[in-house]
């Protein structure tokens, strides 16, 4: 009798334990996939809040929002495509040529997903390339070699918000289609899946609406090269500020003329101490 009691008692502690550490174990994976998640979602967040658009762009000029839609859900398979600067995703990743880091000048940089059964093991991918000093026969395809993000992500999600919402809108209106290729949407919402602990699971998601700091200067960029007759649209207040263009030199004001940039610019001063033509010292 003591050895039965005894026996049983040890096969209910080792099935005790195996369910604790089981509960161990899970909580761990769990939490190392929700700490990649927003990894990846941090690099996401701030790649797209340090986007990049020039001022003065060509009329053929793709330098804005790219995207592409895949679906919807755990299956979807959406791209995109912007502009930035820093270091987000690129790190010191080299330019082709070898000389210089990416990070240092502005690039565009591709999100996609892979399926798990290409090369690589599949996942969420990227691209980073320079879009300068390239030669004509550039293929992004070809040329730039992509690079693994994150294993765990099995589907991207994005939907645009083209502009900010109405002060009474009662819902955002998000939309998966995005056509402009020289500006950029005012919000991004991005989802990714990850794949689920158990084959059972469902997948983990893990959502950001992310604001885009330079929309209002995409929406009424400069055309480099313009006519002197062609109507150059206004620029916003936040590509005026700092910059001098379009002041005119304030009036009553003497010894000032308008500078090679637009920004006043005082006369020498003659010996004596006065300016020429008898103005004031």
């Amino acid at each position: 009798m003591a050895i039965m009691i005894l026996a049983i008692m040890m096969i209910l502690s080792f099935f005790c334990f195996d369910a604790v550490v089981q509960s161990w174990n899970a909580g761990m994976e769990m939490s190392d996939a929700m700490s990649q998640a927003d990894y990846v979602m941090n690099q996401v967040v701030s790649g797209l809040r340090s986007a990049y658009f020039s001022q003065s762009v060509q009329k053929d000029d793709e330098r804005g929002f790219q995207f592409s839609d895949g679906g919807e859900g755990p299956e979807a398979r959406d791209s995109i495509s912007w502009m930035k600067e820093g270091r987000a995703f690129v790190g010191g990743l080299k330019a082709i040529d070898g000389k210089a880091e990416i990070a240092d000048m502005p690039h565009r940089v591709m999100l996609y997903v892979e399926d798990e059964g290409r090369e690589g093991g599949g996942g969420l991918m990227a691209k980073a390339w320079s879009s300068d000093f390239q030669p004509d026969d550039f293929d992004v395809e070809e040329d730039v070699k992509a690079f693994l993000v994150s294993p765990r992500v099995m589907g991207m999600d994005c939907k645009v918000l083209k502009k900010p919402p109405e002060a009474n809108a009662k819902e955002i209106e998000w939309e998966d289609e995005w056509t402009s290729s020289n500006a950029l949407p005012y919000k991004v919402s991005v989802t990714l899946y990850l794949r689920p602990l158990k084959e059972r699971d469902d997948p983990i998601a893990v959502t950001r609406d992310i604001e885009l700091p330079v929309w209002d200067i995409s929406q009424n960029p400069v055309r480099s090269g313009a006519a002197s007759n062609e109507k150059i649209p206004a620029r916003s207040p936040r590509t005026q500020s700092g910059t001098g263009a379009g002041r005119a030199p304030q009036p009553g004001t003497p010894g000032r003329g308008p500078g090679m940039d637009g920004m006043p610019q005082r006369q020498p001063i003659a010996p004596g101490g006065r300016p020429p033509m008898g103005g004031p010292p």
